[in-house]
C-alpha cells in the first residue's frame, strides 16, 4: 500500500479549521451509520476556571468530547477501512472515507474503546497510528463503542445551548427518515459547563415530525424539501441544504420571523455529488457564467427558486403566519428607517432582517449616487432635484443610524455597557475613517466632524509610544479612543480622548484613572506641538463617596438628564499652557444624553417625511440649525429637552 503523510494531508484538507460542531456531528453520522439506535455525547468542561487575559473574567473551557453508541463497533473489517484513507465502502450514503481524520486536526488526543459481542477494542488514534498497536482482549458485553477526544486545540467557552442545537438541527432530516423506515434513533446530550441549558438533553427520531414535504423540479434536476416548525421562542425562516440528507449548508431566509422557526430541509442527487471533502460547504458556481457541463446550475439561479419553493411550503402550513408577520415587521421597519420606501421593494421585504434591508437600500443609493457623479464628470446634465434628494435622503439615514447606535447600547446590560460603548465609539481594527464606524457624537456633537487618531499615522504612532510610557509608569495600560481635528493648516489643533473604567472599582482607582487621563492628554500635548486644547471624558461609575470626593477637589457639575456628570479644567503640557477640559460620567449618562440630543434631529427628519414631499437638502439643514439651537439655549437656561 502506498504510503501517505496524513499530518500533511490534514492541513492541507481542512485549512478552514475543525469545530466542535464538525467532529461531533462526524462521530454522531458515523454512529447513525453503524446502526446505533442510543448515542450520547458529554462535553465536559474544565471544573477550575481559566483568566483568558488580566482583569478578563474567568470562564470554564471545553477541555474533553466524549460520543459513545451501541453500534456494531470496530469489527476487524471496519477496524480495516479505519487505517485507509478515502474509503470506499460509504460511497453509496455520501461517505469520503476522510471524516474521522477531523478528529485529529481538532484534538491532540483520541482515544477509541469498543466492545464487541465477546471482544475489547482499544486503540489511540494518531497521525501515525498502525493496526498492529490496537489491543484486543476477550471480554463479553454488549455493543459499546467509545470515542474519547481529549487535549482539544481550541481552549474556548463553548456555548453549549448553540452547539446541541445546531448539532440536533444538522441531523434532524436524517434522524426523522430513518426513523420512517423503522430505524428509531436517540441522542442524549450532557455536560457540567454550568450554563443555563439543561444538563440532559435528549433528541429522538421518533419525536420528529414534517409538516409537509414537496419536490420540484429545476433545470432537469429533482429537489425534495421537508418542512419542520419549531415553536418560540426559536425563530426565522432557514432552507438547510444536504448533501445524503445531512445539512451542509443554512440558506437564511429571514431571522425576524419570530411568530415560530420554520426549517426547510432541501435536499437532491446534484447537492449530494457537492459537498466538500470536510462537508462544510456545497460547491456550487456562484453565477451562470460559471457553470459547466459537471454542475450546471449556478447559486445565482438556485437559491430565489429555493426562496420561493420554501415560501409556498409555509404559506400552505401555516395559512397567515407570514402575511401577519410582513404587516407587523413593515410597521417596525418604517418606524426604525423611515427613509426607505419598503413598498417600493419586492414582496419579501418585510421578511428580511433589517440589516439587509439597509444593505440593499444602500447599495441602491450607491448606483444611483455613481450615476450622478459619472454624469457631471462626463459633463452631462444633471437634476438639482437628483443630487438633493441623494443628500437629503443620505442626511436621513444618517439620523436613523444614531438611533439604532443609541438604542443598541441602552439595551445592554451595565456590566457589558463599557466595552459596547468603547467599540460604538470606535470599532475594534476601525481606523475611524468611515462616518458610521466613528461614533464620537455619542461623547458631544460639537466632535462630529473629528477624525479617529488612529487614521493618522504619525499621530497613531505618537499615541502608541504615549500608550506604552503611561503603561510603564502607571502599571496599567490606558484604554482610550482618542480624535483629533486640524487647524486651516492642516495641523491637529484640538484633541478628544476618552477613557474607559470597568464598573465596580473603588475611590482609589477611580482617582488614579482620572490622574492617568491627565498625564495622558499631557504626554500628547508635549508631542504634538500644533495642540491648543484637550477635551477628555473619563467614562466611569459615581458613586456617593467618589462624587463628593470630586466635588471636593473642585469639579463642578454639569447639566445631564438624571445622572451625575461632573467636569473640571486643569493646564497641561510642558508649560502648563494648554487648557484640558476633563469630564467624568457613568456610561447610563452618555447614552442617556446622546439620546436626548439625536431626539432633536429625529422629530425634525419625521416632520419633514410627513409633508406630501420630502425636504431638499437646504430646508432639512436649516430645521436641523433652529432645532440644535434652541436645543442649546435651553440647556443653557438649565431645561431638559
Amino acid at each position: 500500500m502506498a504510503r501517505i503523510n496524513l499530518r500533511k494531508f490534514i492541513a492541507e484538507h481542512y485549512k478552514g479549521g475543525v469545530s466542535a460542531r464538525d467532529v461531533i456531528r462526524e462521530a454522531l453520522t458515523n454512529s447513525i451509520h453503524a446502526g446505533g439506535k442510543f448515542i450520547s455525547v458529554d462535553l465536559h468542561f474544565s471544573e477550575r476556571q481559566q483568566e483568558l487575559s488580566p482583569g478578563s473574567e474567568e470562564r470554564r473551557t471545553l477541555e474533553q468530547i466524549t460520543i459513545s453508541d451501541d453500534g456494531e463497533g470496530f469489527t476487524a473489517e471496519n477496524l480495516n477501512f479505519f487505517d485507509e484513507i478515502c474509503t470506499s465502502h460509504k460511497d453509496n450514503i455520501g461517505g469520503k472515507g476522510v471524516g474521522r481524520l477531523a478528529f485529529l486536526k481538532y484534538a491532540n488526543k483520541v482515544e477509541i474503546r469498543s466492545q464487541l459481542p465477546t471482544e475489547l477494542v482499544e486503540f489511540v488514534y494518531t497521525p501515525e497510528f498502525k493496526p498492529e498497536e490496537v489491543k484486543k482482549s476477550p471480554k463479553l458485553g454488549s455493543l459499546n463503542t467509545c470515542i474519547t477526544l481529549r487535549d482539544l486545540k481550541e481552549k474556548i467557552n463553548t456555548q453549549v445551548a448553540k452547539l446541541v442545537n445546531s448539532i440536533c438541527d444538522d441531523l434532524r432530516l436524517l434522524l426523522f427518515l430513518k426513523h420512517q423506515s423503522g430505524h428509531s434513533i436517540a441522542l442524549k446530550f450532557t455536560h457540567n459547563s454550568r450554563q443555563p441549558f439543561d444538563e440532559v438533553h435528549v433528541f429522538s427520531g421518533e419525536n420528529i415530525q414534517a409538516e409537509l414535504t414537496r419536490e420540484f423540479e429545476f433545470q432537469g434536476e429533482k429537489f425534495n424539501c421537508y418542512l419542520f416548525r419549531d415553536e418560540p421562542p426559536k425563530k426565522g425562516i432557514v432552507a438547510m441544504l444536504c448533501a445524503d440528507e445531512l445539512c451542509i449548508e443554512e440558506y437564511v431566509i429571514s431571522k425576524r420571523f419570530d411568530i415560530c422557526r420554520h426549517l426547510i430541509f432541501v435536499t437532491s442527487d446534484y447537492f449530494n455529488k457537492r459537498s466538500n471533502i470536510e462537508r462544510q460547504r456545497l460547491e456550487l458556481p456562484k453565477t451562470d457564467d460559471d457553470v459547466d457541463m459537471v454542475s450546471p446550475i449556478s447559486r445565482e439561479k438556485l437559491m430565489p427558486c429555493i426562496h420561493e419553493e420554501c415560501m409556498t411550503m409555509i404559506n400552505e402550513s401555516a395559512e397567515g403566519d407570514i402575511e401577519e408577520f410582513k404587516s407587523d415587521n413593515i410597521e417596525k421597519l418604517k418606524k426604525y428607517y423611515p427613509f426607505i420606501k419598503i413598498d417600493s421593494m419586492d414582496a419579501d421585504a418585510a421578511l428580511l432582517d433589517a440589516d439587509e434591508v439597509v444593505k440593499t437600500y444602500r447599495a441602491q443609493q450607491a448606483r444611483k449616487e455613481d450615476q450622478v457623479v459619472e454624469a457631471l464628470q462626463s459633463g452631462k446634465p444633471v437634476s438639482w432635484d437628483d443630487v438633493s434628494h441623494l443628500a437629503s435622503e443620505d442626511l436621513a439615514r444618517y439620523i436613523v443610524h444614531r438611533a439604532l447606535v443609541i438604542d443598541s447600547l441602552a439595551n445592554m446590560p451595565p456590566d457589558s455597557a463599557e466595552d459596547a460603548i468603547h467599540n460604538a465609539i470606535l470599532r475594534k481594527k476601525s481606523d475611524g475613517s468611515e462616518i458610521r464606524e466613528n461614533n464620537v457624537w455619542l461623547v458631544d456633537d460639537k466632535f462630529l466632524s473629528y477624525s479617529s487618531i488612529y487614521s493618522d499615522q504619525a499621530l497613531a504612532t505618537i499615541i502608541q509610544e504615549v500608550g506604552n510610557l503611561v503603561e510603564s509608569k502607571q502599571q496599567r495600560r490606558p484604554d482610550v479612543a482618542a480624535f483629533f481635528s486640524k487647524d486651516s493648516e492642516n495641523h491637529p489643533n484640538k484633541l478628544v480622548i476618552i477613557e474607559f473604567k470597568k464598573p465596580g472599582a473603588d475611590i482609589f482607582d477611580n482617582n488614579k484613572a482620572l490622574m492617568q487621563c491627565r498625564l495622558y492628554a499631557s504626554e500628547l500635548a508635549d508631542r504634538i506641538p500644533t495642540v491648543r486644547e484637550v477635551f477628555a471624558f473619563s467614562i466611569v461609575e459615581i458613586d456617593n463617596e467618589f462624587y463628593r470626593d470630586m466635588k471636593q477637589t473642585g469639579f463642578k457639575d454639569v447639566f445631564s438628564l438624571t445622572e451625575r456628570v461632573v467636569y473640571n479644567d486643569f493646564s497641561i503640557g510642558s508649560n502648563n499652557e494648554i487648557p484640558l477640559h476633563l469630564y467624568v460620567m457613568p456610561a447610563s449618562a452618555l447614552i442617556k444624553d446622546a439620546r436626548a440630543r439625536n431626539k432633536v434631529f429625529e422629530e425634525v427628519l419625521q416632520f419633514d417625511l410627513n409633508r406630501p414631499a420630502f425636504v431638499d437638502t437646504q430646508r432639512a439643514a436649516d430645521s436641523l440649525i433652529r432645532a440644535v439651537s434652541k436645543r442649546d439655549s435651553n440647556v443653557s437656561k438649565g431645561q431638559v429637552v
